[in-house]
């Protein structure tokens, strides 16, 4: 999101300033404006190179090329070949437990613990037009049929011969009725997701451990964040990207110790 009150000689007198500046962690945060950095908000110094340092564990844990995940021009979602053209941004959140961070014990109170994410990244890969349409009517039937049912319940009660005649048999009739509409709008919507899931497993990656950088991260010790009883993230779909890039290229990776990562649970 673009900033209407950008100061550019402001920002550089911030940035002059800054311990992280011209970093990726800059390059992260500071889109709109050093102002408008948390880092900014920081204290002291140390503060700001200790949130360097922790960006550095975090990026060290992500192949070199995950920004191919968005850069490219192909789809990531289709098992098709060859694969439609992107014209869209899939986003999910992944966690890792580095870099070490703890908390208190009890709503961040009394004994300090580790926590189980030390960091958390939202990922974004592209995705063709047909694939980010199969995948949001997983949604649209599940939540269209429950709602559907709802309203179903509600016309039906208000026809005097079926509310009316609920109501005189017990008092909490209707009540009952909508409640039993309800459970059954869930479950039927429910089925009806899974069996549209089941028919474009053919052609679509709705498993994310398929796409390759996402089995990269995950032997890096990477994590889907807030999964479903199907053990995948929410997925949301935007046009444009949130982020421009979570990693500067590398001119000098060293590739046996990249595979050896890849190939580690940690």
């Amino acid at each position: 999101m673009s900033n209407t009150n950008y100061d550019p000689q402001r920002n550089e007198e911030i940035k002059g300033r800054c311990p992280i500046a011209d970093s990726e962690l800059c390059e992260w945060l500071g889109k709109n404006g050093c102002y408008q950095c948390y880092i900014s908000s920081l204290k002291s110094s140390a503060q700001k190179e200790e949130a360097l340092e922790h960006w550095k564990v975090t990026l060290s844990y992500l192949p070199d090329n995950i920004d191919d995940l968005h850069m490219s021009d192909e789809c990531q979602f289709c098992k098709d070949e060859p694969p439609e053209k992107a014209e869209y941004y899939a986003t999910f959140e992944m966690a890792h437990p580095e870099p070490y961070a703890e908390k208190g014990m009890i709503l961040g109170l009394g004994k300090k613990v580790r926590t189980p994410i030390g960091s958390l990244l939202s990922i974004q890969a592209s995705v063709g037009k047909e694939c980010k349409k199969a995948m949001k009517m997983t949604d649209a039937l599940q939540i269209g049929t429950f709602l559907g049912f709802l309203v179903l319940a509600f016309v039906l009660l208000m026809i005097p011969q079926i509310g009316q005649a609920m109501a005189n048999w017990m008092a909490f009739m209707p009540y009952i009725f909508i409640a039993l509409m309800l459970l059954a709008g869930y479950f039927l919507g429910k089925n009806l997701a899974a069996a549209h899931l089941k028919k474009i497993k053919k052609r679509v990656k709705v498993n994310l451990t398929e796409i390759p950088l996402i089995k990269q991260m995950l032997n890096r010790g990477w994590f889907f964040f807030q999964t479903g009883s199907d053990g995948m993230p929410k997925i949301f779909f935007h046009k444009t990207k949130i982020y421009d890039r979570l990693k500067r290229p590398c001119e000098c990776a060293e590739e046996e110790e990249d595979e050896m990562l890849d190939n580690i649970n940690i």
